[in-house]
């Protein structure tokens, strides 16, 4: 097999594994039919895998892929495949039934469809995964002697879950918290016996910024329509809350860098304002480096907890594990100590606790 053929099969195998073991679900909030179906055609279609041949390295292809042309579709093109789009009409036709039209809109454009995956990255900002993080945020306020909380996001995207404090969570019987008044409102159902903590007042923050190879910036047009674009089709109630938090971040945009976390983490901590509490969080980020690069960012925060506390939350879908989870370490004195808060669904939609809230400060 020749080094051509061996990439298309390696496509091949990445799409239909897609379809098989993530597009498809029983739950259609975490499933897209109309992808799946599209992806089993895609990996038996050589002229549409070979669009991929230069997608950007390192990638999830089928997403990749399938959110340029969702992307071109949100420009407004008029094309046949928009009636399969639940993203673009109220009524979509049967997922079944698109692949011819969705195979030559893609020859159509195959050209903007080559570039957009050649130099486009998935960098999805949920903006759910915000009721995740609360509880974790509160618990390193109580833990931190409720000073302020001096936040550093690593791989924050364009930012969206920076503005946490801005936005209104409702928990169900877990409670209610944030501004009530906010034009983004996340609900996530607690499950288990545990509650987790949900403050009354939601924890002070003195300072923040986020660290990204690539941040977005949501005033861009294009950029904010990528975004949209990484949402599947059938998930609306994800698309009614990325609109408003992208048009208040564009009203007031978060602080982000460009460059290496690991190499501009030291700078930053030690930039830090006295009298906070220090705190470095993640999600759905650290996962896709490599191991090598997790052990050094442990190693980073280990150097730079020499005569201070430094907090770092994580949530994370690891490599091997069941579904994402809500990590606490606590670094001190170039001692490290880990522990789980909580497992989560990977949008947001739930969380079970699994540490005593009493406990929990």
């Amino acid at each position: 097999m020749d080094e051509r053929a061996a990439a298309l099969n390696n496509l091949a195998q990445r799409f239909t594994f897609q379809a098989e073991q993530v597009y498809h679900g029983a739950n259609i909030t975490n499933a897209s039919p109309l992808y799946a179906q599209l992806s089993l055609k895609i990996a038996q279609d050589e002229d549409l895998l070979a669009l991929n041949l230069n997608a950007y390295k390192g990638q999830p292809i089928p997403n990749l892929f399938l959110s340029a042309v969702h992307d071109l579709l949100l420009r407004g093109i008029d094309h046949p495949l928009r009636a399969f789009f639940p993203s673009l009409t109220d009524i979509p036709l049967p997922p079944e039934e698109a692949y011819p039209d969705f195979r030559a809109f893609c020859l159509e454009h195959a050209d903007e469809i080559r570039t957009m995956v050649d130099t486009r990255r998935v960098q999805t900002n949920e903006v759910q995964r915000c009721s995740s993080l609360l509880p974790a945020f509160e618990t390193v306020y109580q833990r931190g002697g409720g000073k302020p909380l001096a936040l550093i996001e690593i791989g924050p995207s364009a930012g969206l879950l920076m503005r946490w404090d801005t936005y209104s969570y409702d928990y169900g019987i877990g409670g209610r918290a944030g501004n009530a008044d906010s034009p983004v409102q996340l609900r996530s159902e607690v499950r288990g016996e545990k509650r987790p903590p949900i403050p009354v007042v939601l924890p002070a923050v003195a300072y923040r910024i986020g660290v990204d190879l690539y941040p977005v910036d949501v005033r861009d047009p294009d950029a904010a329509r990528w975004l949209r674009a990484l949402i599947w089709p059938e998930h609306a109630d994800r698309a009614r809350l990325l609109i408003p938090a992208i048009q208040a971040a564009q009203a007031d945009p978060p602080h982000l860098i460009a460059g290496d976390a690991l190499a501009l983490l030291p700078g930053l901590l030690a930039e830090l304002p006295a009298g906070t509490t220090t705190c470095i969080y993640h999600s759905f980020a650290v996962h896709q480096v490599s191991r090598e690069d997790q052990e050094r960012l442990g190693s980073v925060l280990l150097t730079a907890s020499q005569g201070r506390t430094i907090y770092r939350i994580s949530l994370e879908w690891w490599a091997g594990q069941p579904g994402p989870k809500l990590e606490l370490e606590t670094y001190r004195d170039g001692l490290a100590l880990g522990e789980l808060l909580a497992t989560c669904e990977s949008h947001g939609r739930w969380i079970e606790w699994v540490k005593d809230a009493k406990t929990a400060g």
